[in-house]
């Protein structure tokens, strides 16, 4: 095995772990966002909610329009 060759193996190594890697931190990053959005979201319908809009709180938790 040349140095060439052993060079070409370790750098195909690193950069499939590099792309598992990226991968792992991206679906977590986007957990991230999906959860805050949820809370944001909660914590807007408990506010309707405790000023009397049910409805429209309602609404917000299952992402419907009002117009419907």
């Amino acid at each position: 095995m040349t140095v060439a060759t052993l060079t070409n193996t370790t750098w195909d190594y690193t950069c499939k772990i590099c792309s598992v890697i990226r991968s792992a931190l991206m679906v977590g990053f986007l957990a991230v966002v999906a959860i805050g959005e949820s809370a944001g979201r909660a914590r807007a319908a408990r506010e309707l909610a405790r000023m009397g809009m049910v409805e429209e709180a309602k609404a917000l938790m299952l992402g419907k329009d009002l117009t419907e």
